[in-house]
């Protein structure tokens, strides 16, 4: 049975309000909610060293000067919806990898549930001091989900890690943008 949402919501709500597998990690960020916003859109790779570290494994063509937002939109295919405080990215996969879809990936993803797959957002938002990331995974059937709970026993950990990294990332580049 999925989870569903808790009674805050945000604009993650309206693509994946139930989901199997969620991941939120913070950091308190004292500035103002657009200079916080364009640091998280413009953040590099080489501001998050272990995060490029760690996506190595699974993406060979980051350049370390590539913007990370940049990457997750691959050319607006995986944008969800972009607002003043949050940044909402998703896409959908199946065994033998990500889906391509014939209509925007906003259409799509919320209904989506062909059997075999699974659907993931990731989410960047600002609110209150508090900046904050959260991964959400849907399995569109029960043996995906079992299947999907394994991967996820493995890369949990990891995947945290990443998440921390581009927060501290962000927090790096409000805090000294003389430096950058």
């Amino acid at each position: 049975m999925p989870k569903k949402m808790d009674a805050e919501r945000t604009l993650v709500d309206r693509y994946m309000p139930e989901w199997h597998f969620r991941e939120r990690h913070w950091i308190a960020v004292d500035a103002p909610r657009d200079e916080v916003m364009r640091a998280a859109r413009e953040m590099t790779w080489r501001e998050a060293p272990v995060a490029r570290f760690l996506f190595r494994f699974t993406r060979s063509t980051l350049s370390a000067d590539g913007r990370v937002m940049d990457d997750f939109a691959k050319g607006g295919e995986t944008v969800l919806e972009l607002s003043d405080d949050e940044l909402v990215y998703g896409g959908i996969s199946s065994q033998e990898g990500p889906l391509t879809l014939e209509r925007p990936m906003a259409e799509v993803f919320a209904p989506y549930a062909e059997p075999g797959c699974t659907k993931a957002v990731f989410t960047m938002r600002y609110a209150n001091g508090i900046l904050s990331t959260e991964t959400r995974i849907l399995a569109t059937d029960e043996a995906t989900r079992r299947r999907f709970g394994r991967y996820w026993k493995a890369i949990r950990i990891p995947s945290g890690i990443v998440r921390l990294s581009f927060l501290s990332a962000v927090k790096r580049r409000v805090d000294m943008p003389a430096k950058r």
